[in-house]
């Protein structure tokens, strides 16, 4: 055992890739991990305490937010990474322009999310308030551009501090709103904390360990620039979040309670409880692929193999277990009053595997100029999702919806690229992701 850790060890610090990338997304997974074990046991004790009825309320509102959350972002994280990397603007520029935009988008669209939801719901008022003070945070996520910064730079051991360090605040707050007997604006109201407490970090963190003292400055012809790249991202952003959380949404909006949308939502919870890892490694992978792509083409796209490759075999090993083990996490998280999201957990947990081979395959389109191609396949899936729901919901309630998720998922992701000429290699580099013996292949090498 040994000689074959020291095999494996010598093979993958000679890798220049899987190297940077392992060192940068240890913390990455080192923070998510320990976010993971504290939430798993966090979310249990809220979902027990509010319930279905109240948790589904609760996930119902976020789902909500979570539609006009992905428009705030502006589509700009790895567009802003990009330009960091290549340097033709001041970073203070780049940032400064980045936080002023993601400011004034999250001050919009909390306007337009409470309007909406007043209109939907005309006599929820609690639910009104919980959505205000929920979209609030798109406010004060803006200060995350300075993330951006810590991924060029491969600092995410700075982020990863500031997130685990809040996390344990927000936890202890969340324990004290159960035993004080606390309600739904409470809870909401500590889930706009925890976005404060990290923006407000992440600035003043920046500012300390800068090394090049670059003015913050707003940029007119940079905001046109960067917004003219970015709106197909956008679009797409807010097609890939409508797709991934319009399910909650049209359980609460069309079933007449929302205890469905409750026991839905534990499922999802546990389902996307293991993103954090193939997510750290393409966060990892961004900066250096896209060094690659200005100085060796072969290396690229053995770049981007690599990384459809991890991150497919990572997906399938978690969504064994998951499968395996499903109707005894979900009794142990969460007790017999939410049994049934055993049986959309064995199925949610394999729209992720198709969901984060798309994000992995971003970095590819944005690398290659093709991020347009992004707002199809979205599109694609999105209206297949709505439309499947529409369908099922009513009669399968929350299995329904997963189901619904896991096929628009295949679509967008799998066979829509493989209509266009530019994009169908994608596709193939997927597919040829699930043949194991590549594994074997990149330790060999």
């Amino acid at each position: 055992m040994k000689n074959v850790y020291a095999f494996l060890k010598r093979k993958i610090f000679s890798n220049e890739v899987a190297s940077k990338t392992i060192k940068n997304s240890s913390w990455l997974v080192s923070d998510k991990i320990f976010t993971m074990l504290i939430g798993l046991f966090i979310t249990a004790i809220i979902a027990r305490y509010f319930g279905p009825e109240d948790f589904g309320q609760f996930n119902y509102a976020l789902a909500f937010v979570s539609l006009f959350t992905a428009l705030s972002t502006l589509g700009l994280e790895t567009l802003t990474v990009k330009k960091i990397i290549d340097k033709d603007i001041d970073e203070g520029t780049i940032l400064c322009t980045s936080l002023i935009l993601r400011v004034t988008g999250g001050l919009t669209l909390t306007t337009l999310a409470t309007m909406v939801i007043m209109l939907i719901e005309p006599n929820s008022k609690n639910l009104h308030m919980v959505v205000i003070i929920m979209s609030l945070t798109m406010v004060f996520k803006s200060c995350e551009v300075i993330e951006y910064w810590l991924q060029t730079y491969q600092k995410a051991k700075v982020s990863s501090i500031i997130r685990m360090s809040v996390y344990i605040i927000i936890a202890a707050l969340k324990i004290a709103l159960v035993f004080f007997s606390g309600n739904l604006i409470h809870y909401a109201l500590i889930y706009l904390l925890d976005s404060i407490l990290i923006g407000f970090s992440l600035i003043i963190a920046y500012f300390r360990i800068r090394k090049n003292k670059f003015p913050w400055r707003f940029s007119l012809k940079y905001t046109k620039s960067i917004l003219s790249q970015s709106w197909y991202l956008i679009l797409s952003g807010l097609m890939i979040t409508l797709y991934m959380r319009i399910d909650q949404v049209m359980l609460g909006f069309m079933l007449p309670n929302k205890s469905e949308a409750g026991i839905y939502s534990a499922a999802v919870r546990v389902a996307e409880m293991w993103y954090f890892v193939p997510m750290a490694i393409i966060t990892s992978f961004n900066p250096i692929i896209m060094s690659k792509k200005r100085n060796n083409e072969n290396s690229f796209l053995h770049s981007i193999q690599l990384l459809f490759t991890l991150v497919a075999w990572v997906c399938i090993g978690f969504g064994l277990l998951i499968l395996i083990f499903s109707e005894i996490i979900i009794s142990l998280l969460y007790g017999h009053e939410f049994i049934k999201a055993s049986g959309i957990l064995t199925i949610s947990v394999w729209a992720g595997t198709f969901a984060l081979l798309g994000s992995a395959r971003s970095t590819w389109l944005i690398s290659e100029g093709l991020q347009k191609y992004t707002l199809v396949f979205t599109f694609a899936g999105c209206i297949t999702n709505i439309t499947l729901n529409y369908w099922l919901i009513p009669t399968h309630g929350g299995f329904g919806a997963a189901c619904a998720t896991l096929i628009s998922q295949i679509v967008g992701v799998f066979i829509i690229p493989v209509f266009f000429n530019k994009t169908r290699m994608s596709t193939i580099m997927m597919i040829k992701a699930f043949n194991i013996r590549r594994v074997f292949n990149y330790i060999k090498q």
